[in-house]
């Protein structure tokens, strides 16, 4: 068995050694590219006069031509990059695992706190609409009311409650059912939403289902909102949220960085 296991890491070391070899070859394949473009920009630049038909022509050529100096640079610092992950990882240093490319979404809207009078205009928007639609939770078993509101593409807020079943299992969160009001209306891509209830000593976020159902209507990062609602003796309270409430603004990769997002 352990020979086996010496064997097997030895093939992949060998399989590794030959992936760096293949990057090392295109990055020196699109230097030389890169080279003989430059060259050619450079006499290009040297030809040009004073601008006239045939200078605006040229002029037309140099910029396409820039452009594709453009889009190989991208490829090299690419490339580039790649080489040193494979490098550090071969050292055996930690990478950052928001570098890499086996993982979805890297990039991430910042993550923080702030006083409720201090969230844009949209952020708030959202909020109230969650705290209204939370008015008409159906939550006659766990007395917990949970509010949602999505922004869609369009600027349309949808909204919905959490909905229970004596069953159970066939109750349904706030967060789908506002989404769902929108997808059956046609909005299936959303900017922004927002989460509301009352807990006493913590922020309520979306459920692990709800997650995985925000980020299927997402392209690319988008805040979320949560805010506590008041509790049960203050609901009716006007405001509902005050001023120096503190509001988490975090955001649908953030809830869940690790996400399942492609099934082939």
């Amino acid at each position: 068995m352990a020979e086996k296991r010496k064997v097997l890491q030895r093939y992949m070391k060998n399989l590794n050694d030959l992936k760096d070899e293949l990057k090392r070859k295109e990055l020196e394949k699109k230097m030389k590219e890169l080279e003989l473009l430059q060259c050619e920009l450079a006499r290009r630049q040297e030809r040009s006069g004073t601008k006239c038909a045939g200078g605006k022509i040229k002029e037309l050529r140099q910029q396409k031509l820039r452009k594709v100096l453009g889009a190989y640079m991208m490829t090299l610092e690419g490339l580039l990059c790649d080489l040193a992950r494979r490098q550090a990882r071969l050292n055996g240093d930690k990478g950052r695992a928001s570098e890499s490319e086996n993982l979805p979404h890297p990039q991430m809207l910042e993550e923080y706190t702030v006083a409720f009078c201090a969230v844009g205009e949209d952020g708030r928007e959202l909020l109230e609409a969650a705290l209204s639609a939370r008015r008409c939770a159906y939550v006659p078993y766990s007395k917990f009311k949970v509010g949602a509101a999505f922004r869609a593409k369009c600027g349309r807020i949808y909204t919905g409650c959490n909905i229970e079943n004596v069953s159970f299992t066939a109750g349904n969160c706030a967060e789908r059912c506002a989404l769902a009001k929108g997808i059956s209306e046609g909005e299936k891509k959303y900017t922004a939403g927002a989460v509301v209830a009352y807990h006493p000593d913590e922020f309520t976020t979306p459920c692990g289902v709800c997650r995985q159902f925000i980020l299927e209507f997402v392209h690319r990062d988008i805040p979320i909102y949560i805010a506590k609602a008041p509790p049960p003796e203050q609901e009716n309270c006007i405001p509902a949220i005050q001023d120096d409430d503190e509001v988490l603004v975090t955001s649908a990769y953030h809830l869940l960085p690790y996400s399942f997002s492609s099934f082939e």
